[in-house]
């Protein structure tokens, strides 16, 4: 898959800023940007605890608005990883992992929704969210349209399944399980969501997923993460996906030319990182898709595909 464009969204940052929501509204060529901020990694088995910030960049990539939307007020609780879906009319649905603690201090990730819906105006603090508890915990949780959501329950048997649920009146309600192959070798351990799918038409749309693989490097076991390509097909409530063979992005996607990453991984004894929650075609640019690539959980790259090319073998 031929690559357009890679660019560090941050550059020259000490902090960790990583899996950016993205969004553009209809009458201005900026961007926006909701994501992470860590200032240093978690114990090991912990979650990577910091705060959410929201970004307007404008078209040369400069930073015109920056502010804190959301911190913790305890330790131990988090909210992560937000994808967003711009409505048709301008108002935004936020899916957001959000970590909580058991009896026994363990962080817990469940599924949260924020709804803003005075877009236009919304440059302050994150409204109050929704946690979804209805189906145990898990992570991933992706806008599809206003009222329906995919995310991934943390049981095994959800490792290569993605569950589908509608949320009216607040009420959370199981549709279906969407099955993904089990035998990508680019995705042997778990597969799942990044950005929400692009609808070409009512019923089919662009999806592009990421798949993480355990390999053992120098006798230490690791997870690889790679981002791929499908199509999501709907009809009615009942939804399948058509996985393309190959990922369109790996870790050595981002190494220079002496083979050194571009960036020193967060969690360099453990895994390898690519992973996305956000992408967007700019209105500059329509046949491009610009993903948002979280590159070792410490910075935020550009990284833009054409779209013919996107599609091709699967459309």
């Amino acid at each position: 898959m031929k690559i357009n464009q890679i660019k560090n969204m941050f550059p020259g940052i000490q902090a960790a800023r990583y899996n950016m929501g993205v969004w553009q509204k209809s009458k201005e060529d900026s961007l926006f940007f909701i994501g992470r901020e860590v200032a240093k990694p978690g114990e090991i088995g912990e979650p990577d605890t910091g705060i959410l910030k929201l970004f307007e960049i404008g078209r040369d990539g400069g930073i015109i608005h920056e502010r804190v939307i959301w911190k913790p007020l305890y330790d131990g609780i988090n909210l992560e990883d937000p994808r967003a879906l711009q409505l048709q009319n301008e108002n935004l649905i936020i899916g957001l992992t959000c970590v909580l603690r058991n009896k026994k201090g363990q962080a817990i990730p469940f599924p949260a929704i924020v709804k803003i819906d005075y877009l236009n105006s919304w440059k302050q603090n994150l409204p109050p969210f929704l946690v979804v508890d209805t189906f145990g915990p898990g992570k991933n949780i992706t806008p599809i349209d206003s009222k329906t959501f995919l995310f991934r329950p943390e049981p095994s048997e959800y490792n290569h399944k993605i569950l589908v649920f509608s949320l009216s009146s607040q009420v959370p309600e199981k549709m279906t399980d969407i099955e993904f192959p089990r035998n990508l070798p680019w995705a042997k351990w778990r597969i799942g969501t990044t950005m929400p799918p692009i609808w070409l038409t009512p019923d089919e749309a662009l999806f592009i997923i990421h798949g993480i693989t355990i390999q053992h490097i120098d006798g230490v076991e690791k997870y690889i993460y790679s981002i791929g390509r499908a199509k999501l097909v709907r009809k009615k409530n009942n939804f399948k996906v058509i996985v393309a063979p190959d990922p369109i992005l790996t870790p050595d996607n981002f190494v220079n030319t002496e083979g050194l990453p571009l960036v020193q991984e967060l969690h360099p004894e453990s895994r390898r990182v690519v992973y996305s929650c956000g992408g967007i075609i700019k209105r500059s640019n329509q046949n491009s898709l610009s993903l948002y690539v979280n590159v070792g959980d410490r910075a935020t790259f550009e990284v833009e595909f054409s779209l013919n090319e996107l599609k091709e073998g699967l459309f």
